[in-house]
């Protein structure tokens, strides 16, 4: 699987515009929300979440580089090992606690440290776990890895075996043909999102209607500019 920093660039794009509605900018390391999905805080240009662990290995690397907020973040490792975040009704009131974390991941996220943190923690649990998926189907399109970086991100890298086992097609690596087996990968992603018993998941079928109208625009190697979602990535 060969990719350009171009089609890396795209494919990050893309996925800032499912996570987020816009393409990302130095802003995004810092923005923080608690979810209503019970997700816990919601931080940072991927939006990783408490509930998921990924807040707590941007943290506990943001620490490791001796980030300009390390000191203050350190004692709130506690609440996030926990996922206390997560039992706090994202109406509020916060407690004491979540009003500082969260001012204090914002200001962190104008730290160039952060930003590092950030990048280093979605390549190596998402994004070269989805290269590698990639490299094991046989994938050789930029949008063929977007559809597999799309769900490591969403749902982890272990659930694109589950889709994999849901259709018969060949893959690209055993003589199958890689755009129909894209089809109906995502034809498979979509099926398991909609029949999922939790509705926001329901909800998130728009991600791969997205890449679908993708593929009818035959942007396979996903060339800039694109539209996605009515948001321009250039």
């Amino acid at each position: 699987m060969n990719y350009t920093p171009e089609q890396k660039h795209a494919i990050d794009c893309v996925l800032a515009i499912f996570e987020t509605g816009k393409v990302p900018t130095a802003a995004s390391y810092s923005t923080c929300t608690v979810l209503k999905d019970g997700a816990g805080i919601s931080y940072g240009k991927h939006q990783c979440t408490d509930k998921s662990g990924s807040l707590d290995l941007v943290v506990k690397k943001y620490i490791e580089l001796s980030g300009v907020h390390a000191t203050e973040l350190q004692k709130y490792l506690g609440y996030l090992a926990t996922n206390e975040s997560t039992k706090i009704d994202p109406k509020g009131p916060f407690p004491a606690w979540l009003t500082d974390l969260i001012a204090l991941l914002k200001s962190a996220g104008a730290d160039p440290i952060m930003h590092q943190a950030q990048d280093h923690v979605f390549d190596a649990n998402y994004f070269n776990p989805a290269v590698k998926h990639a490299n094991d189907i046989g994938l050789t399109t930029a949008l063929g890895l977007l559809a597999i970086y799309d769900t490591c991100i969403h749902s982890g890298p272990g659930r694109v075996g589950t889709h994999r086992a849901a259709f018969p097609h060949k893959s690209p690596k055993n003589g199958g043909d890689e755009k129909e087996w894209v089809k109906a990968y995502l034809a498979a992603r979509r099926a398991w999102l909609a029949g999922n018993s939790n509705p926001l998941v329901q909800k998130c079928v728009y991600r791969q209607d997205a890449i679908l109208e993708l593929i009818k625009s035959d942007n396979w190697e996903l060339k800039l500019p694109v539209v996605v979602r009515g948001v321009k990535i250039s």
